[in-house]
């Protein structure tokens, strides 16, 4: 069967989630971790996508960002996850792929669902039982979101900037967002949508973007057992 397309839309976020070939770690290291922010920073500068939440886990990452173009998205891509891949098989000689196959991705709605990403992202090494806490972990954009430390990675939304006037206000105002926001209903349908490739948000939502696609938006209802702990590995 042939793959649907990627569903982008220009100027719209979408959640991105790659992980390593097999699911093995790929990020090993502080120096991994380090590298690899460089790397999603020259794709950033090569591309003009603006990235507002990310997490380096150990074999996959985490980012919502938005292209201007779907031209622009696979530039950001290449240039960032093609870079990583030299850097590790250097450092380990070694040689061949790196990263499992195509990397997932879902348009979101961000006037209803933007900030639950951000917490579904920001919230994974919390779910992973690496710390307790989001802000005991380096590797992700909550230090920027919600503690006002600067991340040159970060291109804050705008629906981010209209939280406060200056960055204090809006840390503060996101963290109480973030501590209220329940996800746990939302999770499994942000995971799904994100291995499908489909659209991500309300019945309005899909209906505004089902003009400018060429392809269904909708979640998908097949695909096995979305209870399954198999279905639940899948997005890292």
């Amino acid at each position: 069967m042939a793959r649907l397309p990627r569903l982008v839309i220009p100027n719209q976020p979408l959640h991105i989630m790659h992980r390593g070939n097999n699911r093995q770690d790929i990020f090993n290291s502080e120096d991994d971790m380090l590298r690899v922010k460089d790397d999603i920073a020259h794709g950033l500068e090569k591309s003009g996508c603006s990235l507002h939440a990310y997490v380096i886990m150990r074999n996959h990452l985490h980012l919502l960002i938005t292209p201007d173009s779907k031209e622009q998205l696979a530039v950001f891509m290449q240039a960032m996850a093609n870079r990583y891949v030299r850097y590790y098989n250097a450092l380990h000689k070694r040689t061949g792929t790196l990263w499992e196959g195509r990397y997932k991705s879902c348009l979101v709605d961000s006037d209803s669902y933007l900030f639950s990403l951000y917490k579904y992202i920001e919230m994974n090494p919390v779910k992973a039982d690496i710390v307790t806490n989001p802000c005991d972990y380096r590797w992700s954009s909550y230090s920027h979101n919600a503690l006002a430390v600067e991340d040159k990675l970060i291109t804050e939304h705008s629906l981010y900037s209209a939280l406060g006037y200056n960055p204090y206000i809006r840390c503060k105002r996101y963290k109480e967002l973030f501590n209220r926001l329940d996800i746990t209903h939302q999770e499994e349908k942000i995971t799904r949508a994100t291995i499908a490739g489909e659209a991500y948000g309300s019945e309005n939502f899909h209906k505004k973007i089902r003009p400018l696609v060429s392809r269904t938006t909708k979640l998908s209802t097949h695909g096995g057992d979305r209870k399954s702990e198999s279905f639940k590995n899948q997005a890292g």
